[in-house]
């Protein structure tokens, strides 16, 4: 009786732990810029394709633009490229995007401290 009670104690509180972070990933810092992180959550398979969404945070104190590309190969930004206006010290709106492989990369660059493309900012090196 102890174990069923034990497994279902276990049970329960992995329900409980996959229904608090609704499957997205942790948040990851981009490759280039240590300010903007984003995340992703695997939604499904329709048909060929893989559906994933994604958020993206901005650590800066004002607003940025950028540019981020989408791609289910590494070293290839063929799939998708989009660009992103999110507010200083905010959080994204969840975005849908597609992949025919079930990995996925995403690539920001074009970093701009204004809603317009344009006086990038330069790549910097991630800090520890």
């Amino acid at each position: 009786m102890k174990k069923i009670f034990l497994l279902l104690s276990l049970f329960c509180g992995l329900i409980m732990a996959a229904q608090t972070n609704n499957d997205w990933e942790d948040w990851q810092k981009t490759s280039c810029y240590s300010k903007i992180s984003f995340r992703l959550k695997y939604v499904e398979q329709r048909g060929e394709q893989h559906v994933w969404k994604v958020q993206f945070k901005n650590d800066y104190q004002q607003l940025i633009s950028f540019s981020y590309h989408v791609t289910d190969k590494l070293q290839e930004y063929n799939t998708t490229t989009h660009r992103k206006i999110v507010n200083g010290k905010q959080v994204s709106d969840e975005v849908e995007v597609f992949t025919s492989l079930q990995d996925m990369y995403i690539i920001v660059d074009k970093v701009s401290l204004s809603p317009h493309p344009g006086n990038y900012v330069d790549c910097e090196t991630q800090e520890e």
